[in-house]
């Protein structure tokens, strides 16, 4: 089963890449790495890029200001709703009851600040969390997607054991200029 979720998604990493040799080659490699590496079951990560996509559809197509720049996660039906969401906002309520009335969501996670965050400064936090991760010989990266927001670190993911959810967040924290990390990190089912 999952040698032929590899090679569909290679064919699609070739399909989105269009003509160009090069793009096709980087997508169908860091999307087999993605497939390959993931600890869900290929049919969870299915259901979960589903369920990821719907959603981020549903928030850009909502008439509430803000709930399209929201970032949304889904691990194992957990949707984690991310992002800033300004004192008296109903962005967050709204993202919340979107993501509630998404079908195969189990549970809404969020993580909101009220204040647009330093993108630059957070984008080069986020970069140099990433770099600590890829850094650490226990850890596969790509298992955890990463977010900064004004310096606070929100991980989502799923990790084959409670050691490497900690070292995750260790090696998340071990950061210079990180004021707290949010671990969203599962176990699989």
């Amino acid at each position: 089963m999952r040698a032929l979720a590899i090679r569909l998604t290679a064919a699609a990493g070739l399909l989105a890449a269009g003509c160009n040799p090069y793009m096709a080659a980087v997508g169908v490699v860091t999307q087999t790495y993605g497939v390959a590496t993931d600890v869900r079951p290929v049919s969870v990560q299915l259901s979960d890029d589903e369920i990821e996509a719907k959603l981020k559809a549903a928030l850009l197509e909502s008439p509430v200001p803000g709930t399209g720049s929201l970032s949304a996660y889904c691990r194992q039906g957990v949707v984690v709703l991310a992002g800033v969401v300004p004192p008296g906002s109903d962005a967050g309520r709204a993202a919340v009851r979107i993501a509630r009335a998404t079908p195969g969501v189990a549970r809404v996670e969020t993580f909101f600040v009220d204040s647009e965050p330093d993108e630059a400064a957070d984008l080069e936090l986020e970069g140099k969390v990433k770099a600590a991760l890829i850094a650490d010989p226990n850890l596969v990266a790509g298992q955890v997607d990463i977010n900064v927001y004004s310096g606070h670190v929100i991980l989502v993911g799923v990790a084959s054991s409670v050691e490497q959810i900690d070292e995750f967040v260790a090696d998340a924290r071990a950061v210079p200029g990180v004021l707290s990390v949010r671990s969203y990190i599962q176990l699989p089912d």
